[in-house]
């Protein structure tokens, strides 16, 4: 769980002072086992001494409260770095780490019922179902993190402070001249990386200074400028003519439900409503 926690940290680029102590837990449950396993071999009878006072389920019970703290930590972290992946990837299929966070659900769900399970079924078969279920989540965890191979996802904090807000700034005006001089919203296509290529700009660059500047992912961005864009056409005379999807299209939406959604969102009423307003 330690290992699977600092995978979880350095792809969403957190940083952690004193890395060391995650690992106490584990080194002191190893060491602690290790005196006792050698005590059995010394003296066996020890073994049944141990078994009358529960020794093993009290073991159970300390891991099963490690195991669910570090998987609650390790879903926080899933979740931010899910959050975040917007503002630095234009597409973030397969990017997210909800594999992991599926396990730590599994492993959550797993000690609580299996520690549960454990007062009120034999010893042998509480074992087998442990061992099964444990055996499924391990090929689950196999199968699901191979999808992410050389799958780029994650964040450096590095990299994240390094730029000033004056250079930020400096960037969404650049972003801004380009985009008053080529209208490149207009292209229904777009994305993240074909901009970054036509304005020769870093594609992270691009991300955080919006993200930081304007307070918005690049869809975001590029939306607001194509509404921006739809209610000057609207309030053309040559335009009356036009439906709104007809004008929704020309500014560079090709799907009805994400304008709509869209201007809602930017501005506070429907198309429709807004229309009727530009008419009256």
């Amino acid at each position: 769980m330690s290992f699977l926690f600092f995978y979880a940290v350095e792809t969403a680029g957190i940083y952690i002072k004193r890395k060391f102590y995650y690992y106490i837990p584990a080194i002191f449950e190893f060491l602690f086992l290790s005196v006792f396993f050698l005590l059995v071999l010394q003296n066996p009878e020890i073994h049944t001494t141990l078994k009358e006072m529960h020794f093993g389920k009290i073991m159970n019970i300390v891991g099963a409260i490690y195991i669910v703290t570090m998987s609650v930590m390790i879903i926080k972290i899933n979740n931010k770095h899910r959050k975040r992946l917007p503002y630095y990837y234009e597409v973030t299929k397969n990017k997210s780490l909800n594999w992991l966070t599926v396990f730590c659900i599994i492993c959550i769900l797993f000690n609580l019922s299996g520690n549960s399970l454990n007062l009120f079924i034999s010893e042998k078969s509480y074992q087998y179902l442990m061992n099964t279920i444990l055996l499924l989540s391990l090929y689950y965890v196999t199968i699901a993190s191979l999808v992410q191979i050389n799958i780029i996802n994650m964040i450096s904090p590095k990299v994240e402070e390094k730029e000033t807000k004056a250079e930020l700034e400096n960037i969404v005006k650049i972003i801004e001249e380009y985009m008053m001089e080529t209208k490149a919203y207009l292209n229904p296509s777009i994305t993240l990386k074909t901009f970054a290529k036509e304005v020769k700009l870093p594609e992270r660059l691009i991300s955080k200074s919006i993200n930081k500047i304007e307070h918005k992912n690049f869809n975001n961005y590029i939306n607001y400028y194509r509404i921006e864009e739809f209610k000057q056409l609207l309030s053309m005379d040559r335009h009356k003519k036009f439906s709104i999807s007809a004008i929704a299209n020309e500014v560079g939406f090709n799907s009805r439900a994400s304008f709509y959604k869209n201007f809602k969102d930017i501005v506070g009423v429907s198309p429709s409503s807004y229309a009727k307003n530009v008419d009256d």
